[in-house]
């Protein structure tokens, strides 16, 4: 059996963000940290329409996950 690996970002709903990997803080929870992925993912379909959410992913100094909105996220 051929297993075959995917090395495309997108097949786990990754996508491209400007501070991917930088240090950011997140203006409404004040947390700071390096953003270590954005995902965008489905959520439902209102009034006939998909609709998706994008989350980023940040890594504190703790070593521990917080979510944030990443259009609100700021570079250090």
């Amino acid at each position: 059996m051929e297993v075959r690996e995917s090395r495309s970002l997108e097949a786990f709903g990754h996508v491209d963000h400007p501070l991917l990997h930088r240090r950011v803080r997140d203006p409404k929870s004040d947390r700071e940290g390096e953003l270590m992925a954005v995902v965008e993912e489905y959520v439902g379909t209102v009034a006939g329409t998909p609709k998706n959410t994008r989350t980023a992913y940040v890594r504190a100094a703790n070593g521990l996950e917080f979510t944030a909105a990443p259009d609100t996220l700021v570079g250090l």
